[in-house]
């Protein structure tokens, strides 16, 4: 089948009639990002798929601007085919009516089918039969295809083998197989009735029928175990291969981060012993007083002198004093002419009594009134009253020469400062050794940050080389670590249950022989024959199917391989290998690049496009072999991260190939920075193709309103 013709009317950025008339072989359809690429490829997309849901958000905004409120056109896109020499045309359209001011209503949505003869008679009929018949919706599925990662069909398990099932002769063997399957199951429930019918034979029966039972349970699960964990090793042993490339450089920054860390807690540290606040520490409380040994010597002179006089002055006082108080003493005697007796001998109270009693009691003799001896002890009591008189005049006498001591404190103040004066000749030694300190602690820190200049700046470039960034980095390192502690466990997992599975074979192997035996012993002959021909029929049918299964796979593989090798002329590309795998009764097919039989878990983007675009390839063409017909593939910006010389080496490969492709690419454009004017680069002259067409917008438009844009479609 071959696309002949696509036609889009009024369709989004497409206004009025475009028609892209293609042809077979390579079709290469060129234009900048935003000028009608992906929505041909949504034009053809929709009519291959299209709903009749949201249809406004199709209309041209330029078709509608231009058409009067009321009035109606149509939206349609449409695909002429050839076929086996016959023409078909599928046709999905709507009509769209300005109901008023940039709004309209949808109606009339449809998909016709018309088929033309080789006579050129045309007959209409159901579009979406035709479409089906023409291009079946399961090649479709993998026919078209936007972006790169879209090119990645493969990541589903079951996407391959669908594919492989719909090309391969396998799938013929299918029916043959579950029909030989079911008689096969037949023959063996004949041929165990059979057995049975001894009892012996049916106790031993049920006694086997259970312990295999048993086993393949068992085996069963030692199955999902061996599937579980080789996808944990594969999936381990890709992260290792991953984080390979990184591993180096996070040991390294590992490395260099602990230094750094180092480092900076060596500044740090040095930083809090230097003691710059030379102010308030030296010049405010000490240096002031470097000069002051002089002003204290003089100081501590003027205070020795001034206590000396003092001294002087006191004993001067305390003589004149002494003095006075020894006349006081004289005179008293020379009053009394006697030595009076102590004060309070005897009390106020015996005296005042002896004078009542008119007797002294101190030599118990009589005393009367008017006699010397009470006159005497009258005389006494006046004495001793008027001694506990207080004496004003004495304390006036006795006043101090100092009242305060200031003499005292001046003296103290005096040594004080000569215990200082150690401290105060010091200070210039201090200042000195402190600034030295300060100094070597400086030096020491400039060299350090010079040193962690230096690792900061290794670091950056270690980061700057590596594309993960510094977080994931530190991460790569103990998940690395983590991963091939967990790969060894797997491995060692994945011994023990191979091992397990492979005796619990060996044991279902045996009893299955002995249920045999029984069955070969007891059972009817002809039973036994015809179960045992069924059994080899049903095995060749697996067997086939298998072999036809394995044969696409290689084929694809070498095909795949032809096609890698040839986008990839003079680079590395590895080999693409199919992997088939029995998960749980069902096959996946997995695809892998390997190099030298080791799983490539990294190739870079254009390495994987490359990859995936030779497996379609591959694919195609086993499927024109297969149904010996062509189907065209649709590509819309396959090749993003092939430069320009690779994007040509890969169209002029593709124009090699037999089957028809469309290519929506950027490539080859040429945008004028002062003029902005779009053009045609001189070297896709050298491109081959079978077709080429620009669409570009029409110029001028604003960019701020769609009622302006219109696509363009030029054939070049």
């Amino acid at each position: 089948m071959i696309i002949r013709k696509i036609q889009i009317d009024n369709y989004l950025c497409y206004y009025d009639t475009n028609s892209f008339v293609l042809s077979e072989g390579l079709n290469i359809i060129l234009g900048e990002n935003g000028e009608g690429k992906t929505k041909f490829f949504e034009a053809v997309d929709w009519l291959f798929n299209g709903e009749n849901e949201d249809l406004e958000l199709l209309v041209s905004a330029k078709k509608l601007s231009e058409t009067e409120i009321g009035e109606s056109f149509r939206v349609r896109v449409s695909m002429t085919v050839e076929q086996y020499g016959d023409i078909k045309i599928i046709t999905r359209s709507f009509v769209a009516k300005k109901e008023k001011e940039n709004q309209c209503s949808t109606s009339s949505f449809m998909i016709e089918g018309i088929e033309e003869n080789s006579l050129g008679e045309r007959s209409q009929v159901d579009g979406t039969t035709l479409l089906d018949r023409v291009f079946p919706f399961q090649i479709r599925k993998y026919s078209m295809f936007k972006g790169e990662a879209d090119l990645n069909i493969f990541e589903s398990d079951n996407a391959l083998v669908n594919l492989i099932n719909l090309f391969s002769e396998a799938k013929h063997y299918d029916k043959y197989s579950e029909k030989g399957a079911f008689l096969r199951e037949k023959a063996e429930k004949a041929v165990e009735d059979s057995a049975k019918l001894d009892r012996k034979n049916a106790n031993l029966y049920k006694k086997l029928e259970g312990e295999i039972s048993l086993l393949e349970k068992e085996k069963a699960k030692f199955e999902v175990h061996l599937n579980s964990t080789d996808d944990e090793i594969r999936k381990i042993e890709g992260n290792l291969q991953l984080a390979e490339s990184h591993v180096k450089n996070a040991d390294a920054l590992e490395t260099l981060n602990k230094r750094i860390k180092e480092i900076e807690e060596k500044i740090s540290f040095l930083n809090g012993r230097i003691d710059e606040n030379y102010t308030t520490s030296l010049f405010d409380e000490n240096w002031i007083l470097v000069n002051f040994e002089p002003y204290h010597k003089e100081f501590a002179e003027k205070v020795s002198e001034h206590s000396k006089k003092r001294r002087e002055l006191q004993s001067e006082f305390d003589k004149e004093k002494g003095i006075k108080l020894g006349e006081k003493k004289a005179k008293a005697d020379l009053l009394n002419n006697a030595v009076p007796l102590p004060t309070g001998v005897p009390s106020k109270a015996h005296m005042e009594e002896m004078l009542n009693d008119q007797i002294c009691k101190v030599c118990n003799r009589e005393a009367k009134k008017g006699s010397d001896a009470y006159e005497f002890m009258m005389e006494r009591l006046k004495t001793y009253l008027e001694s506990q008189v207080a004496n004003e005049t004495d304390d006036e006498e006795y006043e101090q020469l100092f009242k305060l001591d200031y003499t005292n404190r001046l003296e103290n103040l005096s040594i004080s400062h000569e215990d200082n004066l150690k401290n105060l000749r010091s200070i210039r030694t201090n200042i000195k050794e402190l600034f030295e300190f300060n100094n070597d602690r400086k030096k020491e820190i400039e060299e350090l940050n010079e040193q962690l200049e230096k690792e900061k700046s290794e670091r950056e470039r270690i980061l700057g080389n590596s594309s993960v960034a510094e977080e994931k980095l530190i991460d790569v390192l103990k998940n690395y670590n983590a991963w091939q502690d967990d790969l060894k466990n797997r491995n060692r997992e994945q011994l023990r249950y191979t091992s397990e599975y492979e005796k619990l074979e060996a044991q279902l192997k045996i009893k299955k022989e002995e249920k045999d035996k029984i069955d070969t012993d007891s059972a009817n002959s002809f039973l036994i024959k015809t179960r045992n021909i069924l059994r080899d029929i049903e095995t060749i049918f697996l067997d086939t199917k298998e072999k036809k299964f394995d044969e696409f796979i290689e084929k694809l593989q070498s095909k795949s391989n032809h096609f890698f090798k040839k986008i990839n002329i003079d680079a590395f590309t590895g080999t693409i290998v199919f992997t088939r795998r029995n998960k749980i009764s069902r096959t996946i097919v997995e695809v892998e690049l390997q190099e030298d039989g080791r799983v490539f878990y990294k190739p870079n983007q254009s390495l994987l496009t490359s990859m995936h675009i030779s497996i379609l390839f591959a694919i195609s063409e086993l499927a024109t072999e297969t149904k010996e017909e062509n189907f065209p593939m649709i590509f819309d910006a396959p090749t993003s991260s092939f430069g320009e010389n690779k994007t040509a080496q890969f169209l002029n490969l593709i124009f090699e190939t037999e089957n028809q492709k469309i290519l929506l690419i950027k490539d080859f454009l040429n945008n004028d920075k002062t003029t902005k004017a779009l053009s045609i680069k001189n070297e896709f002259e050298n491109v081959r193709r079978d077709k080429a067409f620009w669409v570009k917008l029409e110029r001028p438009f604003d960019p701020n309103n769609l009622k302006t844009i219109n696509t363009q479609v030029i054939t070049l």
